[in-house]
């Protein structure tokens, strides 16, 4: 699924993007990774990452001058499709390798190639999504039960858990077309996606929820689910035309096609499912101390998802940038000592970046929520609640973005069951740290 150089021994199936893909001699010279290479692959991508984030924040923010209630309601609701999106993160995964690879490729055959693997991966995030779709709809109420959603809160976490829904496929053909443009190198069009999706975003919900409709929780569901709608449309659009060099053709997947993905992100959907499995666990305990709790942490949980997100296109620099080194060595045993000395340096380099980002967006989650915390909610109580939170804000978002960095190495070193085991082992530990805190 990943793209991997590492310098050991054996090759193992789990490493290897595709397994079917063949080996190729076609590779120009590495060129070391600068600092300006890294900053025009980043910085737009940093855009197409932030919209999904962008959009649930202004979601919290909108919601949370009207109700107290709707607020609270979206805390539950967070968790659950924040779980479904890291779940099906193995899209976006496999799709920038393969895109990478056959771009270092260069050859006609490595184009039919790229175009038949994102065609099946459209294919299969359309199914993915119809299924996890049909499925939130039908046992909703069951999930945010789970989440020990308060009573009072079912009504409007239920609609807006149900109108949500319906733009899965959506979301899932968006996280192909995003992967399949970061990697073949191009940021910008996830970022005039992105730009164009959080617009609408914004002014759908201040007419629906903040305007005369005044449709609260209801209004900002719909406006998330038009624009991701929107978005997957875009993305279509994108890589249907010429620019973009790929043929697609829907199909219905089959083991064979559908192998490549969910073989090979078996493991990096295990990591997901623990990730998330954690962010669950607190969001419940945060509903079963009650509304204000609950409130105060979806603020929180908004910023903090938002904050997280802005390393993830160093993660996605590592992977496109790097998987050029597995491309090189196909079907090798070993790498060079030019492949292994590119890849220190640039991970060195990305580390660094990772660094020096992760202060300054922790930095400003600090200074965001000491100085301005009536802006996510007209309660002085939540604002209060949320202001004492700035310290641990500011520790969790530098320490994230140094993690998230690393994560993006060890997708492209292929390492997936080391990533899948570090957080089965986490797990227990953070389930047992809420108990704890929570008086559990």
């Amino acid at each position: 699924m990943k793209a991997e150089i590492r310098t050991g021994r054996t090759r193992s199936a789990a490493s290897a993007p595709f397994p079917d893909a063949e080996p190729s001699s076609s590779h120009p010279a590495l060129a070391p990774l600068t600092l300006s290479r890294v900053l025009a692959f980043s910085l737009p991508a940093l855009g197409a990452a932030l919209a999904d984030p962008l959009m649930s924040l202004v979601d919290t923010a909108c919601v949370g001058q009207v109700s107290a209630i709707g607020l609270a309601a979206l805390g539950p609701n967070t968790a659950v499709f924040g779980f479904v999106s890291m779940v099906f993160q193995f899209f976006t995964v496999s799709v920038t390798a393969m895109v990478s690879r056959a771009r270092d490729d260069r050859n006609d055959v490595a184009k039919k190639t790229q175009s038949r693997r994102v065609s099946d991966a459209l294919s299969l995030a359309l199914l993915c999504g119809a299924g996890s779709s049909a499925a939130l709809m039908a046992f909703g109420g069951h999930i945010l039960r789970l989440m020990y959603t308060p009573s009072e809160l079912m009504v409007p976490a239920r609609a807006y858990l149900t109108i949500r829904a319906a733009a899965l496929p959506a979301a899932l053909v968006a996280l192909v077309g995003t992967a399949a443009s970061l990697g073949a190198r191009d940021a910008r069009a996830p970022l005039r996606v992105a730009a164009a999706t959080s617009s609408l975003n914004l002014l759908v919900n201040l007419y629906l929820v903040l305007g005369p409709p005044r449709l609260g929780i209801v209004g900002s569901a719909i406006g998330t689910c038009l624009s991701q709608h929107v978005g997957a449309a875009l993305f279509v659009a994108h890589m249907s035309s010429k620019k973009s060099g790929l043929t697609l053709r829907l199909r219905v997947p089959t083991w064979r096609r559908a192998k490549p993905f969910l073989s090979s992100g078996a493991a990096l959907t295990t990591r997901s499912v623990c990730v998330m499995s954690a962010y669950s666990l607190a969001t419940a305990a945060a509903s079963s101390m009650g509304t204000l709790t609950v409130a105060a942490h979806q603020v929180l949980v908004g910023l903090v998802t938002l904050a997280q997100f802005c390393p993830e296109p160093l993660s996605a620099c590592a992977q496109s940038e790097l998987a050029s080194v597995a491309a090189r060595r196909g079907f090798r045993k070993t790498t060079s000592r030019a492949e292994r000395r590119f890849a220190k340096d640039s991970a060195r380099l990305l580390l660094c970046c990772g660094g020096a980002l992760g202060l300054g967006v922790a930095s400003s989650c600090y200074l965001t929520l000491v100085s301005f915390p009536h802006v996510f909610s007209a309660d002085v109580h939540v604002a209060m609640a949320v202001r004492a939170m700035a310290p641990i804000v500011f520790v969790a978002v530098f320490a994230y973005a140094l993690v998230c960095v690393m994560d993006g190495l060890i997708f492209a070193s292929g390492r997936m069951v080391f990533a899948a085991g570090a957080s089965i082992a986490n797990l227990p530990l953070a389930a047992a740290f809420i108990a704890r805190a929570s008086g559990g």
